[in-house]
């Protein structure tokens, strides 16, 4: 009696696996399969795009797959090109029922592979609705490759740059980035800072990383391209800035001589930290003063660049900013006690600057003016300033 339960079970087993079968192979192949796999090239092309208007992307995968064997062979061939570039443009519309990733590999196979502008570019912007660190990583591999190579700017290069705009990642802003510093392909600068301008904002530590390790001379370029970018965040200009400055104070060391790029660093770091009122970076301002005075008397800055060192000094202002403007301004009544009076531009920057300050630890300076045999409005912005001062 089980020997003949088993034989019933085993027979009825049999029988759901032959009408299995018999369904699948029964199922109704559509004619655009038909004409695809009985067509040549151009028939395939019109069947993968007949296919996708319906809906269906399988047969733009099976012709990815197809021209991707026949690359070998037939090279960039105008009609296997023809075919990939119809798949390519079909996939812009990502498969409901694929693995994304294997749809992106065979995109970005196609264009590592093929070497015709017009598809390369089509499966760039195809890929770019597969966003992932895989394509990521393809487009940076290209950039990377023209980058070192020094290549000259084309389509295919520009197509790539524009979609690291919104699918870039670190590693991106850094190749873009050193591009532009390197000054690689200046006819594009403008497509090129547009496209790290957003990942700037991710990629903090990856500037300050450039601006600290690259030469002096380069320093003010980092410095000028970051502060340009109106994508790129004010808190990042502000470090930058603040790092600048620090790096031109800094690298001088116990040596006398300042060079010209150095005194071009420190005058525009110190004008983008008193722009965006970037106030971390106070004490290192008011600490440059002495420093700015120096190269004043030296005639490394002129008078007009040191006032406004002055007044930039003043608008991230620290505790010691009061202390530090009347001493020097009581270095400035002595010259004129002894016949030699200073530069009224200077003289009336660290007026009114005290005066803006508020401090009154520049009562005694400021009142000491008005005694002097100043010129009458220097006397005015005296009292003026003397006003102004919080008790």
């Amino acid at each position: 009696m089980k020997s003949t339960k088993n034989s019933l079970k085993n027979i009825l087993i049999s029988l759901f696996i032959l009408f299995s079968q018999v369904s699948v192979f029964s199922q109704p192949v559509s004619a655009t399969r038909i004409f695809y796999l009985k067509g040549n090239l151009e028939d395939k092309k019109n069947a993968v795009h007949q296919a996708a208007g319906k809906g269906d992307l399988s047969l733009a995968l099976e012709a990815l797959d197809f021209t991707l064997s026949l690359f070998p062979l037939t090279g960039d061939d105008p009609d296997v090109v023809a075919l990939a570039k119809e798949a390519v443009v079909s996939l812009k519309k990502v498969p409901e029922t694929e693995d994304v990733s294997q749809v992106a590999g065979k995109l970005g196979k196609v264009f590592t592979t093929f070497n015709e502008e017009s598809l390369r570019i089509s499966a760039l912007q195809s890929l770019s609705s597969y966003p992932s660190v895989n394509t990521v990583s393809i487009i940076n591999s290209f950039v990377s490759e023209k980058v070192q190579s020094n290549a000259l700017m084309d389509q295919v290069l520009l197509e790539a740059i524009k979609l690291l705009k919104t699918n870039g990642n670190k590693t991106s802003f850094n190749l873009l980035f050193v591009a532009d510093i390197l000054n690689l392909w200046p006819d594009y600068r403008e497509q090129i800072e547009d496209s790290y301008g957003p990942l700037a904002n991710n990629s903090e530590r990856e500037i300050l990383n450039i601006l600290k390790t690259v030469p002096m001379g380069q320093k003010l370029d980092v410095l000028k391209i970051v502060n340009q970018n109106q994508q790129i965040s004010k808190n990042i200009r502000g470090e930058v800035a603040e790092m600048a400055l620090s790096e031109s104070i800094y690298s001088i060391g116990e040596s006398a001589d300042v060079s010209l790029e150095q005194v071009e660093l420190q005058l525009a770091s110190l004008q983008i930290v008193a722009d965006t009122k970037w106030t971390r970076a106070a004490s290192l301002a008011t600490a440059y003063f002495p420093l700015a005075r120096s190269e004043y008397e030296h005639e490394y800055i002129s008078r007009e660049q040191f006032a406004k060192v002055i007044s930039n000094v003043c608008a991230v202002a620290s505790s010691d900013t009061g202390t530090i403007l009347s001493s020097y301004l009581a270095d400035l009544n002595k010259q004129m006690e002894a016949g030699n009076a200073p530069d009224e531009t200077i003289l009336l920057s660290v007026i009114n600057a005290l005066g803006g300050l508020g401090d009154k630890t520049a009562f005694d300076y400021l009142l000491y003016v008005t005694y002097l045999e100043y010129p009458k409005h220097v006397i005015t912005a005296a009292r003026s300033a003397l006003a102004k001062l919080k008790w």
